[in-house]
């Protein structure tokens, strides 16, 4: 079952006052992406409900992942997180969502989004000039979520990195099965700039909320082992 906004926003607070994020903040950024987006998502949302099925394959950030790729069969329903689109890219492998905050190669989601990938842009309080960059590159279908109390135009299916978003997002459009593959909570990948110990609090967090969708009966697998994700 799918996180309820009513569950999430407790969990959204307790991260907030975890890392020092502002709520208002977050809701600037959702307000922006709302006005920038319009009303697109009624009509994207609905038909990616229809086309998506019980069992899909999560793609992570984590650097191991084109070996995670080459050995295994990638005949499901592909999901990226953020800057997982560059190595599906250029592993040839057809994409059908994308997840992102934009702080990945973003000319490459572009590139996936025009060959018909929809692409859920999160907004947060960090990145509202990558919104104001971005958002209009975008050539085709495209929702918006936020973490906060989203604001009319946008939605919030609870997740708080890219990588266990996009597993809310699939369990509440209807998905049972998640495979994971490039997913390593313990080792995050480096970005510039970016302190390996806060991303070490952010995949604990992720890791936490991909738990809750367990226990609410949506399976967590690993996609190379294809056993649960315990």
């Amino acid at each position: 079952m799918p996180l309820r906004l009513e569950e999430w926003l407790p969990i959204y607070r307790r991260i907030c006052e975890d890392f020092g994020f502002s709520e208002r903040e977050d809701i600037l950024a959702a307000q922006r992406l709302a006005d920038l987006i319009g009303d697109r998502v009624e009509g994207y949302l609905e038909p990616v409900r229809k086309d998506l099925p019980e069992s899909v394959l999560i793609c992570g950030g984590s650097p191991r992942l084109a070996d995670e790729l080459s050995s295994m069969s990638v005949d499901r329903y592909v999901v990226v997180a953020d800057s997982a689109a560059s190595v599906l890219l250029d592993a040839g492998v057809k994409t059908s969502m994308i997840v992102t905050d934009l702080d990945g190669v973003v000319e490459d989601q572009v590139e996936l989004n025009r060959a018909g990938a929809v692409v859920f842009v999160h907004a947060h309080g960090d990145n509202r000039r990558a919104i104001e960059k971005y958002i209009p590159l975008f050539p085709g279908p495209i929702i918006g979520t936020c973490q906060c109390d989203p604001p009319k135009g946008l939605v919030n299916f609870g997740g708080f990195t890219d990588g266990d978003r996009a597993a809310c997002i699939c369990a509440a459009l209807g998905a049972e099965r998640l495979y994971l593959a490039g997913f390593d909570f313990e080792n995050p990948s480096e970005k510039p700039g970016r302190l390996q110990e806060v991303k070490r609090r952010k995949l604990a967090w992720a890791k936490q909320i991909l738990h809750m969708l367990a226990e609410d009966r949506v399976k967590i697998l690993d996609a190379t082992s294809e056993t649960e994700i315990p």
